[in-house]
């Protein structure tokens, strides 16, 4: 089944993508009419769910290798509330891009996470420090929506904090398919040190691998990642959590097979969440993340219940 689940999944999510092409609140536009619907709007709104969810379910699958974890996701490390405290300011600042202060705060937390947690590795803390530095840039945001004129803020800021693709222009789609090609091809070129490394420290270090090296590359990959998905589309929580178990379901948990089939789920769910954001409530449109939270926080708890841990 392994060797069948890229192309059966590749084939899925380019019907999927053809169908999210065709299908909006304008009406159903075949892909050969070709007109400006298509082109401009909603063709690059596909491929760049395509690539938000591909490259937060990679995020996903380097954060449980790397901190032992299988609930770690994307957002674990203070990225989430450090991205939506970014994106709130540069709106209440105005002639900031909200992107770039969304890309900045994201990057911002996860240095202050680090900082917080420096000393020997210990995924624990640093999942705490990541919760504590997240719930401060919560209260940040929540104080910025608060004070700031609401005619100004509350609208954009609901982009960031619910997520929503919007109608990006090829530019913008370009930028976070090059991180997420980049960064693919760097963690699947180190798969067999993160195999090893998953059987602890210890014997890792023992197998030879350099364990304080490759930690520090894969959380920075994992979080350039991550910002750069902010900075596109805001917060779409649970993709990087989901996806990465659908993966080890199918094919097993060696990283080498895990990252394309990961990738793969994660853009169909956004496509998909996006598609259903874009028509249920037609035309009024849902935020995206809103839709991946109805189905990530179940499948959480399931996992929780489960007691999938480790």
């Amino acid at each position: 089944m392994s060797r069948t689940a890229v192309p059966l999944l590749a084939v899925a999510v380019a019907a999927l993508a053809a169908v999210a092409v065709c299908a909006g609140p304008a009406g159903w536009r075949w892909p050969w009419a070709w007109d400006a619907i298509v082109v401009d709007l909603r063709a690059p709104r596909v491929v760049l769910a395509g690539v938000v969810g591909a490259a937060l379910a990679v995020a996903g699958v380097a954060m449980q290798a790397v901190l032992h974890n299988d609930l770690a996701e994307p957002y674990l490390l203070g990225l989430s509330g450090g991205a939506s405290t970014g994106a709130v300011l540069a709106l209440a600042a105005g002639g900031v891009p909200a992107g770039a202060g969304a890309a900045a705060g994201a990057l911002g937390a996860s240095a202050l996470v680090r900082a917080l947690a420096r000393g020997p590795f210990d995924p624990t803390r640093l999942i705490l420090a990541g919760v504590a530095v997240g719930a401060v840039c919560s209260s940040v945001t929540g104080l910025a929506i608060a004070l700031a004129p609401p005619e100004r803020l509350l609208r954009s800021a609901t982009f960031w904090l619910f997520g929503g693709l919007g109608a990006p222009p090829w530019p913008v789609v370009a930028a976070p398919a090059a991180i997420l090609v980049a960064a693919t091809a760097w963690l699947r070129a180190r798969a067999e040190r993160l195999d090893r490394l998953s059987l602890g420290a210890d014997v890792a270090a023992a197998l030879g691998v350099d364990v304080a090296r490759v930690r520090r590359g894969v959380l920075v990959a994992a979080i350039g990642l991550t910002a750069v998905t902010v900075a596109a589309a805001g917060l779409i929580g649970f993709v990087g959590l989901i996806a990465p178990h659908a993966a080890r379901r199918w094919v097993g948990a060696p990283v080498r097979r895990c990252l394309p089939v990961a990738a793969l789920g994660g853009a169909a769910l956004v496509i998909a969440a996006d598609l259903a954001a874009r028509t249920a409530a037609a035309p009024r449109e849902v935020p995206v993340g809103l839709v991946t939270a109805l189905v990530g926080g179940p499948f959480f708890l399931l996992q929780l219940r489960r007691g999938v841990t480790a």
